[in-house]
């Protein structure tokens, strides 16, 4: 009897560790099984291929997804598209997939949140060491998160058929167009699908906004961190980038065919390994070498970037409702490994990226001083004043960005809804702070409002209450977004305030720190700079091969 009452609790045991099987879904592919989280609250599919990437369509717009006989498991998360890590370079090209993460209890149509992941277009997957879907599915919203590919593979430009530029960008509409053909075979409501990113995420999605490829795949949008405007969005100069891989590689050419022929035949993990410097003149460009780029027309091949985006977004704007924001030590990131030599570099440069063009260099001069007066009274750059560096990097790159593009987006589109932050809550959980070693830094350092949307196998410590109520916050707003266009609709009781939209030349912020609450421009006088310069200097066209 003692013997039977053990194998009992025996067995009940075992059960808990075996993944318990989601009910199947049958998509255009075939039959998905996916599982039930541990805790039961939400089912997961993973894995799943919605497009097919390999050395015969690297650098162009993804194929279609496989098909496949019986029941397809989509319980493991596959294999991030390549990049460098610590143990060297990782991934394969055969990466495009994407999860699905649904409430478990759901019986209607639920709104869908699809997330864009960051990582300098370089880094990162949508897998769940950062990513985990507890927070959010919890407030009746579908997540789905997925893999696009990156660095060169992802943008490499070449402008000729078989390397048009941005697959990496022609991914993640592959991934939308997987979602909206599919998603409502997983309870998803195909006409409430919002587009949300971070960071390089972020920017992702702001091009999507200008892209007239996306038209219809979703209906609303939230920016966190980047814009499509920001100097580091755009590569203006793929063919010498793509040179420059190139020499590194032991070839010295220009040719774009020869270029091609070189990058096609080389095995992924060279060409990913294969990172130049980057001559950067007198501006305050990044190192950044594969960045989304203006594509040539080529007959039969669809764009994702026909223009600058500042172009798209001011003539042809869509009418969604979008969320900008940034953190408040966005900067903190870039200055985390700097030293007296790199800030001495950056001193001999101007506080300006390369997106700005003056007529002579006296002007320059002139604009520059300016900035210096702004964040250094003057002085030049030293470690004695490397935290008005980090301002300097949050505003130019992260902040002001997403503010002047909020602008074009009043001002375009008559009664568009457009809401406003600035996270500057710094908590448990802010772990990009903690990372780079300032974690007694107030506010919020490049990514730390990640984890307090996203549970993040990353980060195992537990939760404070203080914490929880930003998580259970942060989570409410973004998906009344999602499912609303509103983060604060009229019945968001359990809401302390009310988030009120911006409108054309009265901005308005909410402040999400120990408190939610309503203000101003943040950053006034770095705003006021900043948007002088774009509007007066700013460069609208590109010499792009």
């Amino acid at each position: 009897m003692k013997r039977r009452k053990y194998l009992v609790l025996f067995t009940l045991f075992l059960t808990n560790l075996v993944d318990q099987p989601a009910p199947e879904v049958v998509i255009e592919q075939g039959i998905l099984s996916g599982k039930i989280s541990p805790d039961g609250s939400f089912f997961e599919y993973v894995g799943i291929p919605y497009a097919t990437s390999n050395i015969n369509t690297r650098f162009k717009a993804p194929l279609p997804p496989p098909s496949w006989n019986g029941v397809f498991k989509a319980v493991e998360e596959t294999s991030m598209c390549p990049q460098a890590s610590i143990i060297g370079i990782i991934g394969s090209e055969d990466c495009l997939t994407i999860n699905v993460y649904i409430p478990a209890l759901a019986r209607k149509l639920l709104p869908v949140m699809v997330y864009v992941h960051g990582g300098a277009f370089v880094l990162g997957s949508g897998g769940k060491l950062l990513y985990a879907p507890d927070f959010l599915v919890k407030h009746d919203v579908i997540l789905v998160t997925f893999n696009y590919r990156l660095g060169a593979l992802g943008f490499m430009c070449l402008g000729i058929k078989d390397a048009p530029g941005n697959a990496g960008l022609k991914d993640q509409i592959a991934a939308l167009r997987w979602v909206k053909k599919n998603i409502a075979a997983f309870g998803g409501d195909v006409e409430n699908i919002t587009l949300f990113g971070q960071s390089a995420g972020g920017t992702s999605v702001s091009l999507l906004l200008a892209s007239e490829a996306t038209s219809g795949l979703f209906k609303k949008a939230i920016v966190m961190s980047g814009s499509a405007i920001s100097s580091w969005a755009i590569n203006r100069q793929p063919i010498w980038i793509a040179s420059l891989v190139a020499k590194e590689l032991g070839h010295n050419t220009d040719n774009p065919n020869e270029l091609y022929e070189i990058f096609s035949k080389i095995p992924f993990k060279e060409l990913v390994r294969a990172k130049p410097e980057k001559p950067l003149g007198k501006y305050l460009d990044t190192q950044l070498l594969h960045l989304p780029c203006i594509e040539k027309h080529i007959p039969d091949v669809e764009p994702a970037l026909t223009d600058l985006p500042y172009n798209l977004l001011t003539k042809k704007p869509k009418k969604i409702p979008v969320m900008y924001g940034s953190t408040s030590k966005e900067g903190l990131l870039i200055i985390s490994k700097d030293n007296e030599q790199t800030v001495s570099e950056r001193d001999s440069k101007y506080l300006f990226a390369s997106d700005l063009e003056f007529e002579t260099e006296e002007e320059a001069e002139k604009e520059d001083n300016k900035a210096r007066q702004l964040y250094f009274n003057g002085q030049i750059m030293s470690m004695n004043n490397i935290m008005n560096i980090s301002d300097l990097m949050s505003h130019l790159y992260f902040e002001i960005p997403p503010i002047l593009e909020s602008e074009i987006t009043l001002s375009t589109t008559a009664d568009v809804a457009v809401f406003n932050y600035y996270f500057n809550y710094s908590g448990g959980r802010n772990f990009l702070k903690y990372l780079t070693g300032f974690k007694n830094e107030t506010g919020a350092c490049h990514g730390d409002e990640l984890l307090y949307l996203f549970r993040g196998d990353l980060w195992p410590f537990p939760i404070s209450r203080k914490d929880k109520k930003m998580i259970d916050w942060m989570t409410k707003l973004w998906s009344n977004f999602a499912k609303y266009g509103d983060p604060t609709p009229e019945d968001a009781s359990d809401l302390p305030i009310k988030w009120v939209p911006s409108k054309r030349n009265d901005l308005k912020f909410l402040y999400i720190e120990d408190d939610l609450s309503m203000g101003t421009i943040p950053s006034p006088e770095a705003y006021r700079l900043w948007k002088y310069m774009y509007e007066k200097y700013r460069k609208l066209s590109v010499d792009r091969y």
